[in-house]
Parts: C-alpha cells; structure tokens; sequence
C-alpha cells in the first residue's frame, strides 16, 4: 500500500468500532472480522459524507492515490424492483464515469463491484473513482456567507458546465441531479460535475421499459416539472442548470423565492444585487443577450420550450460574452446601438492601469498608474515631469525623469511609476495588480511603510523577470483611512477589470467598511488589517498579518511564564474593532492561562485621566498595563496612550500592541518606556527569517523597514505567485490559487500561506523592548527581548547582525 494509509476504516455498517486505530495493518477488522483491503487494492481511510443511500470515503489505492469510493447500502428498501432499479443505476454510474473522459467528470474506474460484511445476507456495491479537490459551491456559498455571485462570473461558469454537459449528452447519457453540491469548484478555479448516480440513457426504447413511469430522481427546487412525474429528457438538465445559477446569482434556494401565481415562473431577478455591474441593461435589451433572460429560457416549464441542445446552449452564451456590436441592424436600432457602443467604449476606455490610446487616465480621482502624483510631500520637480510625461503618453520620457527622480531620493511612489513607465515603453504585456494606502496627515508614514513594501516587491519582480515573463504593474490608491472613502474606492477598483487583485486597507475598521464590494469578485490582501472581526468575513480576503489573537496570546503568555504578572489593567478605545478585538483576545488567552484583567479603561473618552487611570489600576492590584488603543487615528486614543505611559511612575511593566511600535513612542516617550514597554509586532529585522530582504531594503531605503514594510513585501509576493500559477490569471483563479490549501509563497516574513478563513497560517509575531542605544537619533531602539542584554545595537548593521 505504499505506506501512505495511517488508518483502515471498516466499511460494515454494523461493526462496532470502523476506526479502530489497531486495524491500520491488518487486512481484517478486529472488531467485526470485515475485509478492510478491497479488492486486494484498496484500503479505505475514512469516511466523508452520506446522503440517501449512498455514502462516499477516501481511500488509497496500492500505488498510495488517494481517491474516493462510493457505497450503496440497499439493506433499508424492501421493494425488490426499487432495489434493482437502484443498483442497476449505481453500477451504470461507473461505466458512465469511465467512459466520460473529460477534466469536468471525475474519472472512475471502470467498474462496480460487491463488497460483503461479515455475516451480513446482502453485498454493499462499490465503485472507485478520482478525487476531486476542491469545495461544493452549496458550500462555498456558505462561506461567504451566502453572498451572490457577479453575472461576470455566472456567465464564466455557465458556460464551463454547458461544456461538461454537452459531453454527457454527446454519449447519450444525462445527470438528472444538477445543483451546487453536486458542482466542485478545485483550487485552480474549474467546475467539476459529480454524483453521476442519477444519469441514465435517454433513449425512447427505457422510457418504454419503464412503462412510462420513470425513476424519480432529482432534488426539490431544482428538478423540472416532468423530472418530478418520473419522466426525464436532456432538456431537464437544463432545467436545472438554470435553477442553480438563480441560487448563485441571488444567494437563495429556489424554493425560498416565490413562483408567479399566473404563469408559475419563478421571480427572481429583483433578488440579483449585482446585475448594474454587468452590462447595461439598454444594452443586453437591444442586443437580445440578457444573461439573466436566457437563464430564464433554461427554466421554461415546457420542455420544449428550453434550448433544444448543449450546442445551442454554448452558441447563446458565446453570443452573451460577446462585445455588443450588432451583426445586421438598420434605421434607428443601428444608430441607438452605436450609440450604445461609443457609451461603452467612454466608460470602459480607462481601466486600471490600461487604456485605450485616445483617452487619458483621469486625475484627481485618488488614483495613479504613474499620472499624477498622490503623496506630494517628498516629490521633486524631475517627479511632477516624470508624472506629466506619463500623463501625456510620453514614457519613455517619463521613464528617464523618474530615473532622475529616483536617484535623487528613494521615495516609494516615484519607484512603483518607474516600473509602470518602464513596463509601457517597452510595451510590455503586464499584469496589475492596486495597492490602497492611507495617504493622509495623521497616516502618512504608515502609508510610505506600506508602499515601500510593494514598491520594493514590483521592483525585484520585473527586474529579475525573463524575456518575454509579463510584468507587473501598480496602481496607488488613497483612501485616507476613511471608511466612507474606502467603500468608493472600492467600488472603482472592482469596475476596473485589468486589476487583478488588491493590496490594502490599513485599519480594520476601514477594511472592515469595503469588504462587502471586494466580495463581489475581488481578492483583497491586508499587511495590516488583523482584527478578529474580519474571519471568515469574505470569501475574497487574505492577510499577511496574523490575526490579534497572536498578538493576544504572545502577550498573555509572556506576562504570566517570563514575568509571573498575573493582575493587568487593560487600556483600549471600544469605539475601534482592532482595539476592541485585541482587548477581547487578550482577555481571553489572558484568564486561560491564570491571568486576571482587574479594570479596563476607555482611552477614547475625552474626560480620561492618565494620573487617576494609573493610581485606579494600581489600587485594584494591577501590576502591568496592557496598552492596546487603535492605530493612531482616533482624536484622544493615541495622546491619552503616551499619557498613560508617562503615568506609569512606579514603573509597572506595559505590554501593547504594535500600534505603539515607532519612532513617535520612541520620540516622545522613551525615558519611561524604556526597559518598561513590550510590543508585539509581527516582523522585526534583527529576527528577520528572510536575511536577503532586510540586506536589500538596507540598500534600497538606507536603514531598517517597519513589519508594515514586510507584510506589505509579502503581500505582492502573494499575489506574484497566485498569477504565476495561471497561464491565463483572471480574479477568480487568483482567489482559487490563495485558497488552496498547499499554497505556498516566500516572503519577508518567511512562508506564507491561508487557513480557510482568510488567515495566516502561520503565527508571525515577535516580542520587543524599547532598549537605551546611544548611536540611535533618539537615543532608543525596540529590540527583540532576546537582544535587549545586548549593548549599542543601533551601531551593529541590521542584515549582519548574528542569527
């Protein structure tokens, strides 16, 4: 068996105990005396799910594949016709399996073959087939919390199981049980079609056979009419490929949706949120190619009255997809669909990065590719003419006064147009991908921290690629860390179809308010988004970062084994999900371990009193604070944080989040924080497991780079590698591609992949201590707490300092 089988799982319905850990090498259940290696080749490893009378597990052959065997078990039906009817329907689902050689069906066998229990009067049937990796969309639906899909995606789907279909009917078979458990989406963002148990021949001479009275097999809300009387034809698949892509467009079952009491058509067009993000309605009217009225065609209740064939089916759907330029129109209707067209080519000329040569990228709208400047405060005059240059589709001249810019001062912005500017001179196929950064007063260092990171990333990225790899471009946009600002932006960048995917928001609060437009068709990638509230929130998020309960845990963890502080005084602002959400978790992970959180204090209340909050804790037992406010944009948070720190006179420890990581603390507070303060942040160069990044950023930016600048690094790289693993990368396989569960990226912070939530898998986070460093401008330096012993560490170089 390859040694690839850890367990051997009993296929006796009756035997005591199938998963006996004991049986993993032995060829008989201990507990029943069943075979467990099946036809001398197959050993069953567990089982994964059960419906009617059917009952699916993996298992491995003798060459160590994992595939999947289905089981009938027809020892509950007593009508002797209605069992044979049922195995007869079983076992022509494995020829069907081997003869439909197609990547949308899952490969079988060949064959059925019995299997008996021990003492048992009557076989259980068997067949083997391919497993398919992937999720059902019943349940990928689930989880993305029953969000419809766009029509830009229905159509794309459509038209992938209208060609699986069209090979099931092409050998004179069909399903019969069309529905999204039943339709597997893999990792790489292709539709499969399974359980084949309900197909059969549809010929005339077994409608006869059966007396007219045919098997009744097909699920409720999706079956047609004359399916549910016991009689099917080819048409009835696509009955119920119509069905299902109401529930995927809508997000609703079909029989939560009601029926017109008159015609008894379903109503369901009123319940597709997304159908203004498609093509105008004035335009699929005109043309005659509404996605939504053909579906409703798929639906008819006649038979008759649906497509005749899969052929017409890919024929319609082409036309669907189809620019709407007329074929043979005249008088009015030719003008009204020039028109149309001159309307469509104005508001698509312009995407993200691409655009059509007559027209300009426009400015002032919180964008750039390259044609305006966004961070205005650190651009020279050789910039603003790079920019003008880029603007009036002069690049290569802009690509010679970036470079000036460039080497006159390293600012992130004025790279990432470079590559841009390079990429279209030398027109170059490019792929972009956005990056939104909170460009305001209070947020602008946060926001170069970022871009340095996606700067540094493209940079690497194109430079090292090889001749003829496209590469890929950028576009900034500024949100300014507002809520309200971000759901617009949001809603530009998804209307922009060359942009692939996007690199933002900052705060949680602001990613929290764009989320929902992102999960129309959007991957969104945070470096900083980690609240706990944004889990499983979309099926579209990803984050570099580690979820607060890292944070929270790392932090619980060292107060209690490294510095036995079991009584804490919590400091957060309620009003912000980070602050709330890292409160919560370390409250959590705090009481687990024995803490206690004596008192938690609101640093967002105007009337906060440093001096009486810390002799508040102090009375109450508290002996360290954890400081855990927002990220330094609330109006009182962050000033009565450094209050609180200067409060501290009798020198409590202070754990914080990595909100109070940077030069402001270290500025203004650090004689008290010194030796005091302990901050959880995800990356830091001095543990960096990515050595060549922290020596590459020194030679970029001159010196050391934020965890921002890291997770930001990782984030492109992310996404560098999903649209790698696509000959032709579309938003949907790039989100296909993060959600697998092997994928794998290297970044700054070392490997990088997700948990099925849109988390981190794995935990980066590193403790450091504001430490005296007399080579430091501000006279401190956060260290990791390993180091803090260590003297004058702002003298030794970063990238060489020992492991």
């Amino acid at each position: 068996m390859g040694g690839v089988a850890t367990v051997s799982y009993c296929l006796n319905p009756n035997c005591p105990n199938p998963s006996d850990p004991l049986n993993s090498t032995e060829n008989i259940c201990r507990r029943c005396g069943s075979r467990l290696l099946l036809q001398e080749r197959y050993r069953v490893i567990k089982p994964l799910g059960k419906g009617g009378f059917a009952q699916t597990f993996d298992v491995v052959d003798d060459l160590g594949t994992v595939k999947v065997l289905k089981l009938l078990n027809t020892a509950g039906i007593t009508d002797i016709r209605s069992k044979e009817k049922l195995v007869k329907l079983f076992q022509q689902e494995a020829e069907v399996l081997s003869q439909l050689n197609y990547p949308g069906i899952p490969k079988g066998e060949g064959f059925s073959f019995p299997f008996w229990p021990k003492d048992s009067q009557e076989p259980l049937h068997c067949l083997v087939m391919e497993k398919i990796e992937g999720i059902n969309l019943q349940s990928w639906l689930k989880n993305r919390g029953n969000q419809p899909i766009t029509p830009e995606l229905a159509l794309e789907w459509l038209k992938q199981l209208a060609e699986i279909l069209h090979q099931v009917h092409q050998q004179n078979y069909f399903h019969r049980d069309i529905k999204p458990p039943n339709i597997m989406l893999t990792p790489e963002g292709k539709l499969v079609l399974i359980d084949f148990g309900a197909v059969r021949e549809f010929t005339q001479t077994y409608l006869h056979q059966q007396n007219v009275t045919g098997t009744v097999i097909g699920s409720s809300g999706y079956a047609p009419p004359e399916q549910l009387r016991g009689r099917s034809v080819q048409q009835s698949d696509f009955f119920a490929l119509g069905r299902t892509f109401v529930h995927l467009l809508t997000g609703k079952h079909p029989l939560d949706l009601h029926e017109d009491s008159q015609t008894g058509k379903l109503i369901w067009r009123n319940s597709v949120p997304h159908i203004s993000n498609f093509w105008s309605d004035f335009i699929d009217k005109l043309t005659g190619r509404s996605l939504l009225g053909f579906i409703d065609e798929l639906m008819e209740h006649s038979c008759k009255k649906r497509p005749k064939n899969t052929k017409l089916i890919l024929k319609r759907i082409k036309k669907i997809g189809r620019l709407p330029i007329p074929e043979i129109l005249g008088g009015a209707t030719l003008i009204l669909t020039v028109t149309a067209a001159v309307v469509y080519w104005y508001l698509t000329g312009v995407q993200g990065c691409a655009k059509i040569s007559l027209k300009s990228f426009p400015k002032g709208d919180s964008l750039s590719c390259g044609e305006e400047i966004l961070v205005p405060y650190f651009s020279l005059s050789e910039t603003q003419a790079g920019v003008d240059a880029f603007f009036t589709n002069s690049y290569k001249n802009a690509v010679d006064l970036l470079e000036k810019a460039w080497q006159k001062r390293h600012n992130p912005e004025t790279l990432i147009y470079l590559n841009n500017a390079r990429l279209t001179a030398q027109k170059a196929e490019a792929y972009t991908i956005a990056v939104v950064a909170p460009i305001g007063d209070k947020t602008l260092n946060t926001a170069l921290e970022i871009l340095r990171g996606v700067a540094q990333a493209q940079d690497e990225f194109n430079s090292k690629r090889k001749p003829g790899q496209p590469g890929i471009k950028v576009l900034i946009a500024n949100d300014e860390n507002q809520p309200v600002k971000a759901k617009k932006i949001a809603e530009v960048l998804v209307s922009k179809k060359d942009i692939l995917a996007v690199i933002g928001h900052y705060t949680s609060e602001v990613t929290l308010a764009a989320l929902d437009v992102y999960d129309r068709n959007l991957v969104l990638v945070s470096p900083t988004s980690t609240s706990e509230d944004l889990s499983n929130k979309s099926y579209f998020f990803f984050r570099t970062a580690s979820s607060d309960r890292v944070s929270a845990q790392a932090l619980a963890n060292y107060l209690i084994t490294q510095v036995q502080q079991r009584k804490v005084a919590v400091f957060y602002n309620p009003k912000s999900s980070f602050s709330k959400s890292l409160r919560y978790e370390f409250h959590r992970s705090f009481r687990t371990i024995g803490g206690q959180v004596v008192k938690d204090f609101d640093l967002s209340d105007p009337s906060f009193i440093a001096d009486v909050a810390i002799e508040q804790a102090q009375k109450q037992g508290a002996t360290a604070l954890a400081l855990l406010p927002d990220g330094q944009t609330s109006a009182y948070t962050f000033g009565n944080t450094l209050k609180a720190i200067k409060a501290n006179r009798k020198g409590n420890l202070i754990v914080a989040g990595d909100t109070l990581y940077g030069s402001e603390i270290l500025q203004l507070v650090g004689p008290e924080a010194s030796s005091r303060l302990v901050v959880a942040v995800p990356w830091h160069h001095l543990s960096s497991p990515n050595r060549e990044f922290s020596r590459s950023t020194e030679k970029l930016w001159g010196g050391e780079v934020s965890p921002r600048t890291a997770l930001s690094y990782d984030a492109v790289m992310v996404l560098i590698k999903a649209i790698q693993k696509n000959s032709h990368p579309n938003r949907l396989n790039v989100q296909q591609v993060l959600a697998d569960p092997s994928f794998q990226a290297i970044g700054a912070t070392g490997v990088v992949s997700f948990e099925s939530n849109g988390n981190r898998k794995e935990p980066v986070v590193v403790l450091v201590k504001v430490v005296v460093s007399k080579c430091s401008p501000y006279g401190y330096i956060f260290v990791p707490i390993k180091y803090s012993k260590v003297e004058n560490l702002g003298c030794v170089s970063k990238s060489t300092f020992p492991e």
